[in-house]
């Protein structure tokens, strides 16, 4: 997701991080996350493609539920993890100027040196906060969802259905989270 330090242009793309941090209820699991700061207020943003992505409404969410039910299909949910970083890169090109919690984690992620003065991390896939990557991401996936021999609805691209090693299969698509309904855990 993230090439190697370099120097870059003042003209060139340069974006801050902005950082989450959670604590998950169940097993006080910490976690931190990081995106860039891809607000038009940074100055850094050129969009360059489109940058809509679809989202399934409630209505019909309720309907891949309905459906699921109707046909007596077990639900599965699942989540991508690092789903921006499995997309391509923007047109535009882009990097992140490194933070203090940034630069302790490349050297401790990477055994390398630390980021010297000045230079920047050229980010080499789709990035959460980017405003291109949840189109990047909505096109990737759904190319590898069509893989698997399932089609999308008519009205409702986020909802896909077809049928997998002989078993009937729906699937919901929520931005990087998954339902799949079938009658198999294997399948």
């Amino acid at each position: 997701m993230v090439g190697q330090p370099e120097e870059v242009e003042k003209k060139d793309a340069i974006f801050n991080l902005v950082w989450t941090y959670n604590v998950k209820v169940v097993d006080q699991h910490k976690k931190a996350c990081y995106a860039c700061d891809g607000s038009t207020r940074g100055g850094q943003v050129r969009v360059l493609d489109h940058t809509y992505a679809n989202s399934v409404d409630q209505t019909s969410s309720r309907i891949f539920y309905a459906a699921a039910a109707a046909e007596n299909l077990i639900i599965y949910g699942a989540d991508v993890l690092s789903a921006f970083a499995e997309a391509p890169p923007p047109k535009q090109g882009l990097w992140i100027r490194p933070d203090k919690a940034f630069q302790e984690w490349w050297v401790n992620h990477t055994q390398g040196p630390p980021i010297p003065h000045g230079h920047v991390i050229p980010i080499v896939s789709a990035f959460q906060g980017h405003p291109e990557a949840l189109r990047l991401w909505e096109k990737h996936a759904d190319r590898i969802i069509c893989e698997c021999v399932l089609t999308t609805t008519v009205h409702e691209p986020c909802l896909y259905s077809g049928v997998v090693e002989g078993e009937r299969v729906l699937l919901k698509r929520q931005v990087d989270d998954f339902a799949v309904a079938s009658n198999k855990k294997r399948t």
